[in-house]
């Protein structure tokens, strides 16, 4: 027998909390990046057009087929579903400025966020552009043959450019399931219409009890956040009922007369900015990016000297 006391079991590793972290978590700070982000990426996507010299596409989607704009598309969708889907819990509804969440908004709101990656991720199709010298597209490459720049040497890379994503899966073999080819665009619009929801139905209820209390401003929010949804639904709406006429209603030369006048306004990508314009300001004011929406209650107050 030894005196070498035993040693202690081990107990399972609790969670850590939010106050033993070494930095701050401020759900606000959350809201205004998701915002500024939504709000600055269809503000961004005709400046490169402009700094490159390239063509303005026809849909924000299309913009994945450019330099840099594939770039900043695929980035900020991927910040903003990969924010929406980890960063949202399960406890979101007992805590200030999540107080009438329910677990169904948290549920939907991570399908958004995953439905935001598969938009980025999974691209539209067709060019969205027509290409006049300069302009560069980013696109598959089938059947690629040789080297460039690379060991053994090969001196060029040749293949059949292609904007159909589902041509990188050989297995296909051109015979793509409708579904898979209707991916990228249910998937926008299950994102739309779940960032409608919340801005029109979640961000309206009280969420914190700054609202509560005396020097509200929940009304005024309200006004905004009912407008901005209002914004997005519509914003699917128009886009559902063009595509319903253009492929299944009109007949088809008068739905390619509709279809290339509609894309020469570039009406999708306006109707696509008008969508996460209000999606980013709906956002910003959840984050309280102006003093003209916060409470009384939550503004700190000075200390009596």
């Amino acid at each position: 027998m030894t005196d070498t006391p035993a040693a202690p079991s081990p107990r399972a590793p609790q969670a850590v909390r939010a106050q033993e972290l070494p930095f701050d978590v401020d759900l606000r700070r959350l809201n205004l990046g998701v915002g500024y982000v939504a709000l600055g990426l269809p503000l961004a996507l005709p400046l490169v057009s402009l700094l490159t010299g390239s063509c303005f596409h026809s849909s924000i989607s299309h913009y994945y087929f450019t330099r840099i704009g594939g770039d900043i598309l695929v980035g900020a969708l991927s910040f903003i579903g990969l924010l929406l889907m980890f960063f949202y819990g399960f406890q979101a509804p007992t805590r200030e400025g999540c107080l009438g969440w329910h677990r169904i908004d948290v549920i939907v709101l991570k399908l958004a966020g995953l439905a935001a990656v598969i938009v980025a991720f999974v691209p539209t199709t067709g060019s969205g552009c027509r290409f006049e010298g300069a302009d560069i597209a980013r696109v598959y490459l089938t059947d690629a043959l040789g080297s460039e720049g690379f060991h053994p040497p090969g001196g060029t890379v040749t293949g059949a450019p292609s904007l159909d994503f589902w041509a990188s899966f050989p297995s296909f073999a051109g015979d793509v399931p409708i579904a898979l080819k209707l991916l990228h665009f249910g998937a926008a619009g299950v994102m739309f219409l779940i960032l409608g929801y919340f801005s029109f139905y979640v961000f309206t209820r009280i969420n914190s009890t700054a609202a509560l209390a005396r020097g509200n401003r929940k009304d005024r929010r309200n006004g905004w956040y009912r407008a901005l949804g209002r914004v997005i639904f519509a914003v699917v709406g128009v886009l559902a009922i063009k595509a319903a006429a253009l492929e299944l209603i009109l007949p088809a030369p008068l739905a390619e007369t509709i279809e290339a006048l509609w894309d020469q306004l570039h009406l999708t990508f306006l109707c696509e900015a008008a969508g996460l314009i209000a999606f980013g300001l709906s956002w910003m004011i959840k984050g309280r990016f102006l003093a003209a929406f916060e409470d009384a209650a939550a503004i700190p107050q000075a200390r009596a000297a």
